[in-house]
């Protein structure tokens, strides 16, 4: 653990040594002409007095003007050391609007375009946007953490509804494809039944994440991904390999992949009939693939 450094050596860390060390000079000659001043045989000389009291006025601007640049630029060079830090690290900007985050990088999205999640209620608000993405030629992978597995329920319990969000979603990607001529496998949705702990998103070359918080909202309710900090990653840092080899991780380990033929039939389905929430999960369960061993 580091130790914390004392006043002087911050300051020396951040090279204001020489402007401290002459307004201490500065100040010390003040001090002096001020005792000088007070004594009563020198006043007696009025051109001196005169010449003290220019002397005094003029080093006290000074010695103001000088510690007023020095706390300046101490605590700008604080922030930009801070700043300098985490972009080390591997952290490009910190984010608390996650969708609005998002919906502005898909506008431009034509190469890649990976989600990850539970619920999907933040990608299903941004559905129309991941549609004119694979539109422009973006290939969607997502892995998602579905309601009938453990994890899952370790995380949400056994009362979300989140299966309309799906099937909405992987319709519309399945109707671009339609619509571009481009095979729906060039697409993977992967199921796990393993927490995920980054909301990880990647957009082209943008890496954005972000911890799962488990808050709960004043509907007792948690937290949406779009309220998440979040966090874009420099693209040549190693935060950058270490999210990156995370999602393909998970992407390996996966139990099951969607199967768009199945799944076309599934919406149909699912869309025209009252299902209860526990029905439509059986009917999207009939819809995946099980990984063989050779696959993984």
């Amino acid at each position: 653990m580091n130790e914390r450094k004392t006043l002087w050596e911050r300051i020396k860390a951040y090279k204001l040594d020489t402007q401290v060390i002459i307004g201490i000079i500065l100040t010390i000659i003040v001090i002096i002409s001020v005792v000088v001043y007070l004594q009563p045989s020198f006043r007696k000389n009025e051109v001196l007095v005169n010449i003290v009291l220019v002397l005094f006025t003029s080093l006290l601007v000074s010695i103001i003007t000088i510690f007023v640049d020095v706390i300046t630029a101490y605590n700008k060079d604080k922030r930009e050391k801070y700043i300098e830090s985490l972009r080390e690290f591997g952290i490009g900007n910190l984010y608390l609007n996650k969708e609005a985050l998002l919906k502005e990088l898909l506008c431009n999205c034509r190469e890649h375009l990976w989600i990850s999640g539970y619920r999907l209620i933040m990608t299903y608000n941004l559905r129309d946007e991941i549609y004119k993405a694979i539109k422009r030629g973006a290939v969607f992978r997502a892995i998602i953490c579905p309601p009938w597995t453990d994890a899952f329920k370790m995380v949400y319990g056994s009362n979300e509804k989140v299966i309309d969000n799906y099937i909405k979603i992987f319709h519309l990607i399945h109707k671009a494809c339609v619509e571009t001529g481009k095979p729906d496998t060039a697409n993977c949705v992967v199921f796990v039944n393993k927490p995920i702990f980054n909301d990880t998103y990647r957009i082209d070359q943008q890496l954005i994440t972000g911890p799962y918080m488990h808050n709960k909202d004043e509907r007792y309710n948690r937290l949406m991904a779009k309220d998440f900090f979040s966090y874009d990653i420099i693209r040549d840092s190693k935060l950058n390999k270490l999210m990156n080899d995370e999602y393909e991780t998970l992407f390996s380990e996966a139990e099951a992949k969607l199967d768009w033929e199945k799944f076309e039939e599934v919406y149909a389905d699912i869309i025209n009939t009252d299902y209860r929430e526990s029905e439509k999960i059986e009917h999207f369960i009939s819809a995946l693939t099980q990984f063989s061993k050779e696959e993984k």
